[in-house]
C-alpha cells in the first residue's frame, strides 16, 4: 500500500538546557546535537520505520544538506525521485531548545520548503498515481496542499492532513479531508473555540461538521480522542518518563497513516500510532527518536 507523504524537510539545531530561557536570558551549559527533522520528513520516515512503502515529495535547498538528507531518506527505504531542489534558498533549518522536563520551544526558517509551490502540481499529480493515501501538514504552502488534495480527492485517494504548525482550513478543503489530526492548541485554532473541562468531544464534532471525516485530537501525555460519523473514544497515552516531547505528533501521524492505509481508523489504530510516539518522547532528537516497526510491536506485547 503506497503512502505518499508531501511536507517539509529541516535541519535541526537542538540545546539541551536545563530550563527554557526567559525573554532576554541566557542559558548557559547547554548540550548541542544535529539532528534531520521537518514535519513532512518525521512523518514519512516514521510511515516508512513502521513498514510503509513511501515516497517522499519535499524541496530542498542549495547547500550541503540537500545531497546528505536525500542520501539519508533512501537508506530509511523512502522513494526521493520526487524531491525537488530549489537553488534560491537554503534547505530549512530549526532550532529547538529541550528543557530537562521533556518541554521544547522552535523556531523555524523555512527556507526551500516554501518553494514547494503549486509551480509543481503536474508533477505531484503524476507522483500520486497508485497512491492509497496521502499524508501533509502545514510547513509548506497552502495553496499547495489545497490543491494536492483536490487532486487526490478526484483519484479517490485517501487524504490525511495534520494542520501543524495551526493555520486557517476552508471549507472546501476541509470537506474532502478523510482523517484530520490535530493536538489541542490546533483544535482550538481550527474550530474557534476553547478547550475547556470535558468537551473535547463537542470540539471533535465542530471539526466534524465543518467537513472532515475523521477527528483525531492528540492530548499530549493524556492520550488520543477520536470522532467519527459512528464512534467516539479516547485513548489513553501510555506511561513513560519522557525526555523531549519533539516529533511525538509526528511519529503519531506516520505510524497512523500505515494503520489506517489497510483498513478503517479505529481503536487499534490509535494504539498503535500512541506506542510509537510514547517510544520516541523517550529518547532526543526528531528523526533519531523514531522507533522501526518491531519495537512498537514489542511495545504493546508489554
Amino acid at each position: 500500500m503506497k503512502i505518499v507523504v508531501i511536507g517539509s524537510s529541516n535541519i535541526d539545531m537542538i540545546a539541551q538546557v536545563n530550563h527554557l530561557p526567559m525573554p532576554g536570558e541566557t542559558v548557559g551549559q547547554a548540550r548541542f546535537m544535529q539532528a534531520y527533522g521537518g514535519k513532512g520528513a518525521n512523518q514519512a520516515v516514521a510511515a516508512a520505520r513502521m513498514g510503509g512503502e513511501v515516497t517522499f515529495v519535499t524541496a530542498l535547498g542549495n547547500d550541503m544538506y540537500a545531497s546528505m538528507l536525500k542520501e539519508h531518506y533512501s537508506k530509511e527505504g523512502i522513494a526521493t525521485d520526487q524531491i525537488i531542489i530549489d537553488t534560491q534558498n537554503p534547505t530549512g533549518t530549526a532550532l529547538i531548545l529541550v528543557a530537562e522536563n521533556a518541554e521544547n520551544c522552535i523556531a523555524v526558517a523555512p527556507g526551500a520548503n516554501g518553494a514547494l509551490s503549486i509551480a509543481h502540481i503536474e508533477q505531484i499529480s503524476k507522483t500520486l498515481e497508485g497512491a492509497d493515501m496521502v499524508v501533509m501538514q502545514a510547513e509548506i504552502p497552502y495553496e499547495t496542499i489545497k490543491q494536492v488534495a483536490l487532486m487526490a480527492h478526484r483519484k479517490g485517494i485517501k487524504i490525511m492532513f495534520n494542520p501543524a504548525p495551526a493555520c486557517y482550513i476552508d471549507s472546501e478543503l476541509m470537506h474532502i479531508i478523510d482523517i484530520l489530526v490535530v493536538n489541542e492548541s490546533e483544535a482550538q485554532y481550527i474550530s474557534n473555540s476553547s478547550i475547556e473541562g470535558d468537551n473535547i468531544d463537542q470540539i471533535a464534532q465542530k471539526l466534524r461538521d465543518a467537513g472532515a471525516k475523521a477527528v483525531i485530537i492528540t492530548l499530549g501525555h493524556r492520550g488520543s480522542y477520536l470522532k467519527t460519523e459512528s464512534e467516539a473514544y479516547f485513548i489513553p497515552s501510555y506511561p513513560v518518563k519522557a525526555v523531549d516531547t519533539t516529533a511525538a505528533g509526528d511519529v503519531f501521524c506516520g505510524a497512523l497513516a500505515v494503520a489506517c492505509v489497510n483498513g478503517c481508523i479505529n481503536s487499534d489504530a490509535l494504539r498503535f500510532a500512541s506506542a510509537a510516539a510514547a517510544i520516541a518522547v523517550t529518547r532526543i532528537g526528531a528523526q533519531p527518536s523514531i522507533p522501526i516497526l518491531s519495537e512498537v510491536q514489542d511495545f504493546l506485547k508489554q
